[in-house]
């Protein structure tokens, strides 16, 4: 009785494996089949490095789901744990590319960074030298205007002489109309209202 539950152990086991990942091996075409032992319609053909997910193991075959959801039979010899060494440097190529372009961008970046750089240092020392050729006009602007409120001080009550000179030739032609309109009226009043 022992013997018949072993022996009935033994051959149950293999069809009770979990749902892991295997691939095909190296340099391979493998088909799948509708039943084990090649038996049955072939239901397609895999390729080194194919992922299987292994539903079912009876001696020498495999049953196993495709990525594309086809379900079928295929040789178990044919198949492993680990992924193909194909399948890894393929995998290592696409990463070594991705990160080569992914460093060329960053060269690139870096150059048109180093660039912008060198572009704000010009316009920065273009800016610190109007900022100290304006602080310079300030200054003089400064000077000259504490010249003109000294001078404003100095003459505070004083005329312009242009005005000045304005000023007293307005009153000079009204001195004449004046001295001109009194004589006139003494020269009427004399002569009993009548102009000479």
């Amino acid at each position: 009785m022992k013997y018949i539950f072993m022996l009935s152990l033994l051959l149950i086991l293999p069809t009770l494996s979990s749902a892991e990942t295997m691939y095909v091996t190296d340099m391979l075409k493998l088909s799948v089949h509708a039943q084990p032992q090649s038996k049955g319609n072939k239901i397609t053909t895999l390729s080194s490095g194919d992922p299987l997910t292994v539903l079912e193991t009876v001696p020498g075959y495999t049953k196993v789901r495709t990525q594309n959801n086809e379900t079928g039979w295929t040789k178990s010899a044919y198949l492993v744990k680990d992924k193909p060494p194909r399948l890894i440097v393929d995998e290592l190529n696409a990463q070594l590319q991705s990160l080569q372009q992914r460093s060329s961008n960053a060269l690139q970046d870096v150059k048109e960074a180093e660039l912008k750089a060198t572009k704000l240092q010009n316009l920065l020392q273009t800016n610190e030298q109007k900022l100290q050729q304006t602080q310079v006009e300030l200054e003089a602007a400064s000077n000259k205007n504490k010249g003109y409120e000294s001078s404003m001080e100095q003459y505070e009550y004083s005329v312009p002489l242009k005005l000045f000179f304005i000023a007293c030739l307005i009153l000079f032609i009204i001195g004449i109309a004046i001295g001109w309109f009194i004589l006139d009226y003494r020269q009427r009043m004399r002569h009993g209202g009548y102009r000479l």
